[in-house]
């Protein structure tokens, strides 16, 4: 059985910055000579105001008014973040967990996203549960991990909904509970989370916390396949195939297995290819043909990434950083 669990830090930085890197940025501050609004907002984050330094930070990260830099980026989220502020602690921990703007350090990593977890930030509370899930930077606690989920989850999170849900299936940190783990699957999906889409898909397909349904499986895949979830493509090909909770169409069944392919999901080329050699030529060109419609949506993905029966994708990110 395969289920999408929240995994994955927030990325929203692509390059890698190193220690010598480091070492030129703090140069270029100490020689820069700024001028108009860039050199006010640079004097009052020297002078330690947190608004100013975050702001500064932000701009570098995406290279707003100045030369995109990481390492400066960094640097000011570190200098609000010693202040306390949370949403500078968590944007700190995800530079170290991602080597960006700093060498890579899990360790470091957790202890910001436990600082601004604790007080109260709900992506700093999902990083820090999947630090813990993973034993990334900290000895692996699945109780703690599931707390902190629970405590995102509570907060209306859907990745905090999905990961405690996920926790709840699975028994990992919390006595197992298939129906609550239903239950929560079904929050997240109502903020539309796609992976808690599929999951609640599987269940309903397999019986898994609640009386088998192919209808409503067949409409968690259909919605988790609109957004763009390979595994939920897959799995609506089937459907579509085998009239499972629809009727049997293997034009949309081929459309479908087509975008799999496409992504990478073990066995779907196969089966394209199985399906091309049973079907008239007119089926498989009206399938492409509204591939060719869905135009981006059509395109493809980003690898999937697979680690033992679970398929594993990042969680949703929030803000980039």
């Amino acid at each position: 059985m395969i289920w999408l669990a929240v995994d994955g830090l927030k990325r929203g930085w692509a390059n890698v910055f190193h220690r010598e890197e480091k070492s030129l940025a703090a140069k270029r501050r100490q020689q820069a000579a700024p001028k108009g609004e860039y050199a006010k907002l640079l004097s009052a984050a020297k002078h330690g105001n947190v608004d100013a330094q975050l702001r500064l930070a932000a701009n570098y990260a995406e290279g707003v008014g100045v030369v995109q830099d990481y390492a400066e980026a960094a640097h000011w989220y570190s200098e609000a973040a010693k202040q306390g502020n949370p949403d500078a602690q968590y944007s700190l921990g995800i530079c170290y967990a991602n080597g960006q703007g700093a060498a890579q350090d899990y360790e470091e990593a957790v202890n910001w996203f436990r600082f601004a977890a604790e007080q109260g930030h709900i992506g700093a509370q999902v990083s820090l549960a999947i630090c813990l899930q993973k034993a990334l930077g900290a000895f692996a606690s699945p109780v703690e991990a599931a707390k902190w989920f629970k405590v995102a989850g509570e907060a209306g999170d859907p990745a905090g909904e999905m990961g405690y849900a996920a926790c709840l299936l699975h028994g990992n940190g919390v006595k197992q509970n298939e129906t609550e783990a239903v239950a929560w699957f079904k929050k997240a999906a109502d903020q539309g989370l796609g992976e808690a889409e599929f999951n609640l898909g599987k269940c309903y397909q397999d019986g898994v916390g609640v009386a088998p349904d192919a209808v409503e499986a067949f409409r968690r895949f259909r919605a988790a396949a609109g957004q763009g979830l390979p595994q939920a493509e897959y799995e609506l090909a089937l459907c579509y195939a085998h009239g499972r909770g629809t009727t049997a169409d293997m034009v949309s069944a081929f459309q479908w297995i087509t975008l799999a392919a496409r992504r990478a999901i073990p066995n779907a080329e196969a089966m394209k290819e199985e399906w091309r050699r049973q079907m008239k030529f007119e089926e498989v060109a009206e399938a492409e043909s509204r591939l060719e419609k869905m135009g981006g949506a059509a395109k493809i993905s980003a690898p999937v990434e697979i680690e033992g029966d679970e398929v594993i994708l990042q969680a949703p990110q929030e803000a980039d950083v």
